[in-house]
């Protein structure tokens, strides 16, 4: 472990690079600042990748930023001397906590719901030229259209066909929206089809 002088120095002088958390001891659970052992990962440039095992100072309240990559500077005559930059660290997880929180607020208010797409409703009476076009896409997606097509029936008898067309339309928005890829829509669509 590097006593505070040698973690300054290594801080002021070392060579910048990133650390991998692979391993990580146990958390002191009542204390303010503990010795965490931990296993990195080390990435310098101009030196090749290595592990070094050792203990860092921690506070407790920085124990939430010690994930994944995290921001440290080696000594350049001694490579086991890894000191964890902590002010760059803190300065990052302040920025990844801001942009989750942002990302949240955008979201909207709690308990919205975020759609991908309004489906459209076709009146096949007053536009017959889209329900072609509609049933010409159902058959290229292996649904088969006779008389009156699937999922437009008016007097109510359709409401299965209809469920499996909203679905199926759905699904659709979903693949071009980049959220499914084409075999997890062949899948859904089987499923929904019952084959």
């Amino acid at each position: 472990m590097l006593n505070p002088l040698t973690h300054r120095k290594v801080l002021k002088k070392g060579m910048p690079g990133k650390a991998t958390i692979v391993e990580r001891g146990a958390l002191d659970r009542g204390g303010t600042s503990f010795n965490l052992p931990m296993t990195l990962q080390v990435f310098v440039e101009g030196i090749t990748p290595y592990e070094v095992e050792d203990q860092w100072m921690v506070k407790a309240k920085d124990t939430v930023a010690l994930d994944g990559s995290i921001p440290i500077k080696v000594d350049p005559e001694n490579h086991e001397r890894v000191a964890i930059d902590w002010d760059t660290l803190r300065a990052e997880y302040e920025q990844e906590v801001a942009a989750r929180r942002e990302a949240l607020a955008a979201g909207g208010p709690a308990g919205a719901t975020v759609t991908m797409g309004t489906p459209t409703v076709i009146d096949a009476d007053a536009d017959p030229q889209a329900m072609e076009q509609v049933s010409q896409m159902l058959g290229q997606m292996g649904i088969s259209v006779q008389g009156q097509p699937t999922g437009f029936a008016s007097d109510g008898a359709g409401s299965d066909a209809d469920d499996q067309l909203f679905q199926l339309e759905r699904l659709s928005a979903l693949r071009s929206s980049g959220a499914l890829t084409d075999e997890e829509f062949e899948e859904q669509k089987r499923r929904i089809l019952g084959g």
